[in-house]
């Protein structure tokens, strides 16, 4: 028979009918689930002074909250930065061993991504010259159908 998840709501139920006096067959019959989960949310509670779930399985995290933080900060200080670049700066910086992958997924998580700005050429002085004396020379131009 496998295991079927039980509501937080029906966890607290359970724990508040134990604390009434009621024995664990009734708790069972009233909140409508086997003994078993009723013994195991008890033991729990017992243990743990919660009904909230313990973390699940798998590897922890690699880097903290303060290393991701400092690569979305160096992709936003200049956002022609490449993810080549952004590993390294982690390995540089940070003295961590990550993948083009890795930096990708923390980028997203803060709706970022990592691509290559093209690159504007800068306007010389005569081009800026040019510009600021074609708004002045048309200053006095109104648009048609508003006059």
């Amino acid at each position: 028979m496998e295991k079927k998840a039980v509501s937080v709501n029906t966890e607290k139920g359970i724990i508040l009918l134990r604390d009434t006096g009621m024995c664990q067959h009734e708790v069972s019959r009233k909140s409508n689930v086997s003994r078993t989960c009723v013994c195991q949310t008890i033991r729990k509670f017992n243990e743990l002074h919660t009904t909230a779930t313990k973390p699940g399985a798998g590897r922890p995290f690699k880097m903290t909250r303060h290393q991701k933080r400092a690569i979305k900060l160096q992709q936003l200080r200049d956002d022609t930065l490449s993810l080549n670049d952004l590993v390294r700066y982690t390995q540089a910086s940070l003295n961590l061993d990550t993948s083009r992958q890795t930096v990708s997924l923390i980028l997203r998580e803060f709706d970022l991504v990592s691509y290559v700005a093209s690159r504007k050429p800068q306007l010389i002085h005569e081009q800026r010259r040019c510009r600021i004396f074609w708004c002045y020379k048309h200053l006095s131009w109104a648009q048609k159908g508003l006059v």
